[in-house]
């Protein structure tokens, strides 16, 4: 390359990220519930524009690890942190779907892959950053802050509108506006709420859910290469992943029908399989075999993903929420570091990808064990 960077030099900055993404969380939740969702998601992209400026002027190693570490934290600021309070607030009944909708964006991001390497070509590495920068502070910023809104009640409705009768948004618009008669009872405080049976089964799945993700994004077109692809062949196959991570985030509205858990432990089912058959995978394989694991991988994760952000809403919506979202994220950015680093040490120490993958449908099956236990501590406290 240009610098003369190893590869573990380069690789390390995602872990870096993950790190300041882990580290920034809970700031971005406190954010989110003194500023609101609109603010702190607005100057996440001005943070998330700062390091892409400062990605183009890029001259050592450190300014590479300094990029990725400010960037992660307008990741932070800008996405899964106030995006998951704000939707809350928006949707109820339609929740899982709104959750799902929203995080397709992710899965469209790999379909960037496709025009990346043509701007690089026309502009360079440097200039390519320089217009990223310029589309987020100059066109997202300003839509961001001109047009979110953190609560219906800012635009004189309520939540799921669209999907309410008449009479149904004339009920609900009486009971968020008329004051009760009798004081409600105080809610829990944030750290009861976050020292709770409940939250640590819930940051369980966040950890699986990152650990899983994470080894994939990293690992997956290696280990394509390895099989005997092309550097193209492997992007095509994180283009597939990328697709059907949409797919999956579109369906996981599902989860507002037929419940969290039973949504979330099919994504686990599909996740350990498509593990299993990519772990399980040698060179010389039909190519089928797979694009068919990446497929079942990335609709996997498209479930998963919007269906644990619903089920967190759904169990800590209200005051203090921010914060809780916030604490729960940083377990997925430190999860997240491992799973870019673990498969990479397993797979230098075997020179395969096998017992990495493994392990991710290890992780999975894990993953449905702790929903289940999830759901039974929901069940009992409605009895």
């Amino acid at each position: 390359g240009e610098f003369g960077w190893s590869r573990a030099q380069i690789a390390a900055a995602y872990s870096v990220g993950m790190i300041a993404q882990a580290a920034a969380s809970p700031l971005a939740g406190w954010l989110s519930d003194r500023w609101g969702p609109r603010r702190t998601i607005s100057a996440g992209i001005l943070a998330g524009g700062g390091a892409l400026l400062l990605g183009s002027s890029i001259q050592s190693l450190w300014q590479l690890y300094l990029m990725y570490a400010l960037l992660s934290v307008g990741f932070a600021a800008a996405t899964f942190v106030p995006q998951v309070h704000i939707l809350s607030n928006w949707f109820a009944k339609k929740r899982g779907l709104a959750m799902g909708i929203s995080t397709s964006s992710q899965g469209f991001a790999t379909f960037m892959n496709l025009a990346t390497p043509a701007l690089i070509g026309l502009l360079g590495w440097r200039g390519s950053y320089t217009v990223l920068a310029g589309f987020a502070l100059l066109i997202t910023f300003p839509i961001s802050a001109a047009f979110l809104r953190n609560d219906p009640s800012e635009k004189f409705t309520v939540p799921d509108a669209p999907f309410l009768g008449i009479e149904e948004r004339m009920a609900l618009s009486a009971r968020r506006t008329i004051p009760l008669l009798m004081e409600a009872p105080a809610p829990p405080g944030v750290w009861s709420r976050i020292y709770s049976l409940r939250f640590f089964l819930l940051a369980g799945l966040y950890a699986v859910n990152a650990f899983v993700f994470t080894g994939t994004v990293v690992h997956l077109v290696p280990h394509a290469t390895d099989q005997g692809f092309t550097l193209a062949g492997g992007s095509v196959i994180f283009i597939v992943w990328g697709g059907f991570i949409m797919a999956g985030n579109i369906a996981s509205g599902v989860s507002d029908r037929i419940g969290r858990a039973p949504t979330y432990l099919a994504g686990a089912l599909f996740g350990a399989v498509s593990a299993v058959l990519l772990g399980l995978i040698e060179p010389g394989a039909h190519p089928a075999r797979f694009y068919a694991g990446a497929a079942m991988s990335g609709f996997s994760l498209g479930l998963l993903r919007p269906t644990v952000s619903s089920l967190t809403a759904d169990l800590f919506e209200g005051p203090g929420f921010g914060k809780i979202n916030g604490a729960i994220m940083m377990v997925f950015g430190i999860f997240g570091a491992l799973g870019a680093y673990v498969p990479g040490a397993l797979f230098d120490g075997s020179g395969s990808y096998r017992s990495a993958f493994l392990l991710m449908a290890a992780t999975l099956a894990l993953g449905g064990v702790i929903a289940t236990a999830l759901s039974n501590t929901q069940a009992n406290a409605q009895e």
